[in-house]
Formats: structure tokens, C-alpha cells, sequence
């Protein structure tokens, strides 16, 4: 989305845009291919059985692992890809960020189309809505992600109000103590509603970490708690746990087991952002509980994806699930799903 708009809060519920600008897409004729065996069609992707009954301890459904060598691929953009770049929300297919985007965060959507979904799912699944849930989010300070009518805005001004759970990185570093005091304001009878997940930028050229900011002459770093934590954890250095920064040391002690395989991957930054996802996913489960009531507890973790202007932000959804004591937890991944 445009980044003209500063991250002051809002005291009024604004909708979200509803005129993008209108483009347009060819796509490329496919190349022919003499005496050449045909393919076999793409089969739609099962969805996964529900996940063991333990309430938090649970395996997500897998997001499709990006295959760089299919990516590379000319291939006819799917119909949500034409009808979200022609309404402006999404690069064009064959721009270098719409290849960076569709390489390294499959399934990335655009935050209103997150917001719609997720809110039409939990409605008219659990009746779920702002009257009777209470909304936290764990996602980096970062004033690039709380920008009017970013998804973190826009959930906050669905749902009415927001705990804020996350630090540097988008760790969840409130820990159980602030997760318990967070669900003890639950409505009676009512559910809690988190979404979490890291954030890296990918800039007009496609380079992803690089995010070109208001008011600055060149790109910076986004996340920079992230890819400094991966630098230090390359650098061979020895850090101590530092008191005086902690988010940062758990950053830090958080990707050291993936820095290797980080470091080897065919773009590292992308790499590691997974990488921090997954463990930032890890703690969340860890502090988590849903013995504040009868109600459910859904939780919508991901990656945030800071675009350039004039694209919205984007969200690459990885888990999405709903919990209540004494339930097995049901799987809404699937629900996010548009091709």
C-alpha cells in the first residue's frame, strides 16, 4: 500500500480502501515445445487431518516450501494473482517483486484480503466478532508495520482494541505472565484472537531485507532486529545474554542453530525470516493456554511482507487454528487458500 500516510493511531474505525488502481496484464503467449511428453495437471493440494489433540503443542499445516526451479518457470498467473494486481493490491506478474514475492512467500495476500477472510471465516464458523473477543497481536514495533490501514491497523479497528504481545522481531516476549493477564480480560463466555509472525521487506527491485522508508534517500533493512541477530550469529563472535538488550539476545540465540543452514540457502535473507517465523511460532505455543473459559482461543501466525508503494503490505499465512479446552484443534489453514 502507498506509504504516504504516517503511524499515528486512529480514534475511528476508516474502511479500508476500496479504489485501487485499475491494471492491466497480458499474459505471455506459452512457448511451444516440439515432440515434448505432456505434463500431468497440477492435483489441488489435500488438505492436512486435524492435528494431534494436545491443546497447544500441535503441528501446523505445512506452507508449500518454494521451489525455486519451478518458480523460474514461465507459468500463467493464477486468477487471484490477475484479479488482486488488477486491482492494484499485488505487482504485476513478471516484475522483480512480484517473482521475489511469489519465490520466497507463496500464498502471500494482500492485509485487507487477510482481514475479509479470516473475520468472514470466524464469523460464520464460531460467531466470533468484536463484541465478544478480545484481540492480541505479536508482531515487531517497527513503525512500518502500524501504518494506517496496514493488516495490523486494520485487525485492530475490526476487533476494537489490541494487546500488544511482541517486541523486536515480533517475539512474543510478554511470556505466559502476559498472555495469562491478556486472557483474564476475556468477555464472559467470549474467545481471545492472536495473530504473530516476523516481517521483512522486499523492495521495487525484488531485493529481499531492503525496504525503502518515508523520508530516507535509500532502502534500509527490514527487520533490522533480524538480520542484524543474523549477522552477529555469521560473524563467529561470542554474545553473552545481555540484560540491557534481551529481545535482541533471544533473537540472537533463536537463529544461531539455523545460521548454517541460513547461510546456504539461495536467498539467506528470506532463509532466516522463515527461520525466525518458526521459532517465534514455537514460543507463542509455549506460553499460550486455553483455560481461561469456554470460549475459543484462534490463532493466525504468518510473515508480513512490507511492500513498496504503491502495493499493500502482504501476509504469508502458515498457521491458522482454533483451540478450546478440552477440544481436539481444528485447522483453518486451508481457509486462506486462494488460487
Amino acid at each position: 500500500m502507498g506509504k504516504g500516510a504516517g503511524c499515528g493511531a486512529s480514534t475511528e474505525a476508516e474502511e479500508p480502501p476500496t479504489q485501487w488502481a485499475k491494471k492491466t496484464y497480458n499474459a505471455p503467449a506459452p512457448a511451444a515445445v516440439a515432440e515434448k511428453p505432456k505434463e500431468e495437471a497440477v492435483k489441488p493440494i489435500k488438505e492436512a487431518p486435524a492435528p494431534a489433540p494436545a491443546a497447544v503443542e500441535v503441528k501446523e499445516t505445512p506452507a508449500p516450501a518454494p521451489a525455486v526451479e519451478e518458480a523460474k518457470k514461465v507459468q500463467a498467473p493464477s486468477r487471484a494473482t490477475k484479479i488482486l494486481s488488477w486491482l492494484g493490491a499485488t505487482p504485476e506478474p513478471g516484475l522483480p517483486v512480484a517473482e521475489a514475492l511469489n519465490t520466497h512467500f507463496p500464498g502471500s495476500l494482500p492485509g485487507i484480503a487477510v482481514l475479509k477472510r479470516t473475520t468472514a471465516v470466524l464469523k460464520s464458523k464460531y460467531d466470533m466478532d468484536g463484541d465478544n473477543t478480545i484481540y492480541g497481536q505479536s508482531i515487531c514495533p517497527d513503525e512500518i508495520n502500524n501504518e494506517k490501514g496496514d493488516l495490523a491497523d486494520i485487525m485492530k479497528e475490526y476487533w476494537g482494541e489490541v494487546f500488544p504481545m511482541g517486541g523486536i522481531g515480533g517475539a512474543p516476549y510478554v511470556g505466559k505472565t502476559g498472555f495469562g493477564a491478556f486472557s483474564h480480560h476475556v468477555p464472559d463466555d467470549g474467545h481471545v484472537f492472536i495473530m504473530f509472525g516476523p516481517h521483512v521487506g522486499i523492495s521495487e527491485s525484488g531485493e529481499v531485507g531492503k525496504y525503502h522508508r518515508i523520508g530516507q534517500a535509500t532502502e534500509s533493512g527490514a527487520c533490522g532486529a533480524i538480520l542484524a541477530a543474523y549477522a552477529q550469529c555469521c560473524s563467529g563472535d561470542s554474545f553473552d545474554f545481555d540484560m540491557d538488550d534481551m529481545q535482541q539476545s533471544y533473537l540472537r540465540s533463536a537463529i544461531a542453530p539455523r545460521c548454517e543452514e541460513c547461510k546456504s540457502a539461495a536467498n539467506p535473507i528470506a532463509a532466516v525470516t522463515h527461520a525466525a517465523y518458526d521459532s517465534i511460532k514455537d514460543k507463542m505455543m509455549r506460553i499460550v493456554n486455553t483455560k481461561f473459559g469456554t470460549g475459543k482461543l484462534v490463532i493466525l501466525g504468518g510473515i508480513q511482507i512490507n511492500m513498496p508503494a504503491p502495493y499493500e503490505d502482504h501476509f504469508m499465512p502458515k498457521f491458522f487454528q482454533v483451540m478450546q479446552e478440552g477440544e481436539e484443534p481444528v485447522d483453518l489453514l486451508s481457509e486462506l487458500v486462494f488460487v
